[in-house]
């Protein structure tokens, strides 16, 4: 399964996501989520939703250590109320790096490629990572959390960044 991302102006990445019927696979799960696993290490990603490369379903990897990671059907059960602010970037923003404030810690309920049902505190960065992944299920990209102001800078810095990409 080849995935390609979608462009950063794809309206799918603006839409909330629809569940994964595992009673109904629209594809193999365990066959998808290897998939997103290997398009998020190739990019060198620290997770990867399934609207990024144009399926739009409640999908997403992430790196918790060498094995794959994958969240079908999330749900956030409980986010601490400590927050802590860290630039952040996305792999469908590529080069663009903003300051988002997230809690510190989360747990959700997932379903894993199997079907099977668990519940997951994560902490930290992984925490982080989940929840930029989140996100992208319910239709808002990290963007969306900074200020216009910052959001605009970080465009300018990109543009220069590529200018330079492209003179090497």
């Amino acid at each position: 399964m080849n995935l390609e991302f979608v462009p950063e102006t794809s309206p799918v990445l603006l839409q909330e996501c629809k569940e994964f019927d595992f009673n109904n696979p629209p594809f193999d799960p365990k066959e998808f989520a290897q998939a997103l696993h290997n398009k998020m290490v190739k990019s060198d990603g620290l997770g990867l939703s399934a609207n990024q490369v144009g399926q739009p379903y409640r999908i997403f990897v992430m790196r918790t250590g060498d094995e794959p990671f994958a969240v079908f059907n999330a749900k956030v059960v409980d986010v601490s109320n400590n927050e802590l602010s860290m630039k952040e970037g996305c792999l469908s923003f590529p080069l663009l790096y903003l300051n988002v404030k997230r809690p510190d810690s989360v747990r959700i309920r997932f379903q894993n490629e199997s079907g099977e049902t668990r519940t997951e505190k994560f902490i930290g960065m992984t925490a982080r990572i989940a929840l930029h992944e989140f996100d992208h299920m319910l239709g808002k990209v990290y963007t969306q959390k900074a200020s216009q102001y910052e959001t605009q800078r970080a465009i300018r810095k990109r543009t220069i960044l590529k200018r330079k990409v492209k003179k090497i």
